[in-house]
């Protein structure tokens, strides 16, 4: 299982966020137009903003370095990555592009994120298949109990991930070679379930 997030869903839902943080970056900067944009942020506006004031900008510009010195710091957002550190717990915001730095939980924690302004990024679906996907798959595969990974919550982690790969509006050809790569790593996963359990009952 977590070779199939790892390999095959983690580098599609990376170059979806990239996509859609772009355009929220854009959305974000239209709503703060004329009077500045996300490159020209000042603590004022920042402050007097209930959009913006709530934002992790501890998180860019190396503001942690100042602690509770807010005032002191630089609010400029100069790119999407940015801006998706801003919504995101400071232990989650060290990823530096949209690579392998940003991990599954930073990546399902911005999906899940409810409170994007003045659009949301993510659709309603996404976001709730995501939520599903960090409770009952990232969450469960972080703190292993071998005895809950039975064939059918095998089975239904990957009915759960392709839900998910599903809501993301990828482009045909895309959404199909997840979707295969997946159903093919499902059949070899539960053939090593069975062959285990198996394995396990002669021994007993």
């Amino acid at each position: 299982m977590g070779i199939s997030m790892t390999k095959l869903v983690i580098p599609v839902l990376r170059d979806f966020i990239k996509k859609e943080m772009d355009t929220h970056y854009n959305n974000l900067d239209n709503y703060l137009t004329p009077s500045c944009t996300l490159k020209t942020l000042t603590y004022h506006r920042v402050k007097e903003d209930s959009i913006l004031r709530n934002l992790k900008f501890q998180n860019i510009n190396n503001n942690d370095s100042l602690g509770n010195k807010r005032s002191c710091y630089n609010f400029n957002v100069n790119s999407t990555v940015d801006l998706a550190k801003l919504y995101l717990p400071s232990h989650l915001a060290m990823f530096s592009t949209f690579d392998h730095s940003l991990d599954m939980n930073a990546i399902l924690n911005l999906l899940t994120f409810s409170d994007y302004k003045p659009t949301a990024p993510f659709s309603t679906l996404t976001r709730n298949s995501a939520d599903d996907v960090r409770k009952n798959i990232r969450n469960k595969w972080s703190h292993f109990v071998p005895t809950e990974w039975t064939e059918t919550f095998f089975s239904k982690c990957f009915d759960t991930l392709q839900t998910l790969v599903r809501s993301l509006g990828l482009s045909t050809s895309v959404e199909k070679a997840t979707l295969d790569l997946l159903a093919d790593w499902q059949t070899k996963g539960t053939a090593r379930i069975i062959l285990i359990s198996s394995i396990t009952s002669i021994s007993m």
